[in-house]
């Protein structure tokens, strides 16, 4: 809740923690007389049983019951016990999982609040933020209609201090360049943001102040009844997760591996030979992290470059926390070129992948100065060095 004043009178502002339970932080859950929520959790069977209803929900379909909590206090218990027990459990994927589907639907909610409001929950999110308002104060930017024939201002009535705005977009928004200081409105240390942005800014800043929480979350481990409750949502993570779960892939690397003989233009799929850019994404999405929208692409567009169908390019995303077939299989299919304009989609060149944060290395990977030529460099590399030791071998035998 916060005070603000109107024409003459007070205006009281509230925070619906049932939307945005993470904006009500343990010091003040201490201050309602709740210290543990997970120890009172754990021990009334009607808490138990809506969290495993939300846990299932978050699982299974990455989303929110509707009308899972019969109160804004329930909501934030069982908010800060589900942080507990991704904790507890240690499951990377579980824990993403649980961030995007609090920031995601917190999200949604925001699209109804007023500008006020969303000051209010971007400062209870830590960002150092303002709210201009008066002409000629407020910045404006030109958004083109997708026609190209209509050109209309938009006021960034949002003012972030650069070092909040940092602190947010560093983590995947900033592979997308349209978040890049020098692509939006800078001046004073603040950067000047239209109301849609701003949101999309605060969804990120939920996002990474859940994973923030959960890694600073003490769980009460020596409590019988919550290391049964972990032993419970351990079940439910197995039995939704079956079919998401990706086949070790070793056998088929080894099979592929000594595959020499090959078709005109066919490529071998050989991990370990895949650019450094390629493999960092992959292995986000194999530890259960969350890669950005355009690491997802160049991803996408590699596999889908050198040869890979869509089915097999969709394995690569199903430890994904947000993994969704459907929309999945739309993307992937949209990207290498088998709906939409049919427009095949390639990577990003080697330049592209370092100026948006998404190559590991400094130095530039020989081959090619794209991930498609590199990789295929790697592949004529290996296979002359397969064919040298196999007539060094037949030569040795023969001796």
């Amino acid at each position: 809740m916060r005070a603000k004043w109107g024409k003459g009178v007070i205006v009281v502002m509230y925070i619906d923690y049932s939307k945005y339970p993470f904006a009500l932080s343990q010091r003040e859950l201490v201050e309602l007389y709740v210290e543990r929520p997970s120890v009172l959790a754990s021990r009334d069977a009607t808490l138990r049983e809506k969290l495993s209803i939300i846990v299932k929900e978050i699982i299974e379909r990455g989303e929110l019951p509707y009308n899972a909590c019969s109160s804004i206090e329930e909501c934030v218990l069982l908010y800060y016990t589900i942080l507990d027990l991704a904790k507890a459990i240690g499951d990377k994927w579980f824990q993403n999982r649980v961030a995007l589907v609090y920031s995601k639907y917190a999200s949604r909610s925001m699209v109804q609040e007023s500008p006020e409001k969303l000051l209010l929950l971007g400062r209870k999110l830590g960002l150092e933020v303002l709210l201009v308002s008066g002409e000629p104060d407020i910045p404006k930017i030109p958004m083109v209609s997708k026609s190209g024939k209509v050109v209309r201002f938009v006021p960034c009535e949002f003012a972030v201090s650069v070092l909040s705005y940092l602190r947010v977009v560093s983590r995947r928004l900033i592979h997308d360049q349209s978040y890049n200081l020098i692509n939006n409105i800078v001046k004073n240390g603040y950067v000047y943001l239209d109301q849609k942005t701003y949101q999309r800014v605060l969804e990120e800043a939920v996002l990474n102040t859940i994973l923030s929480t959960i890694e600073e979350s003490s769980p009460p481990l020596g409590l019988e009844e919550f290391t049964r409750l972990v032993a419970d949502i351990k079940k439910l993570l197995v039995e939704g997760r079956r079919e998401q779960y990706v086949e070790p892939i070793e056998k088929e690397k080894t099979q592929v591996a000594v595959k020499i003989e090959l078709k005109s233009g066919e490529l071998p799929i050989i991990e370990d030979l895949f650019p450094p850019c390629i493999t960092r994404i992959i292995s986000i999405l194999r530890s259960g992290g969350n890669p950005s929208h355009v690491e997802r692409f160049n991803l996408a567009a590699f596999l889908g470059s050198i040869g890979l169908d869509v089915d097999s390019v969709l394995e690569y995303f199903k430890t994904s926390a947000d993994f969704n077939e459907k929309i999945a299989r739309y993307q992937v299919e949209h990207i290498l070129g088998i709906r939409g304009g049919k427009k095949k989609y390639l990577p990003y060149s080697c330049e592209k992948m370092r100026t948006s944060g998404i190559c590991p290395i400094q130095e530039q990977c020989k081959g090619g100065k794209n991930p498609v030529a590199v990789y295929k460099y790697n592949i004529r590399k290996y296979l002359k060095t397969s064919k040298e030791n196999k007539d060094a071998d037949k030569a040795a035998g023969g001796i």
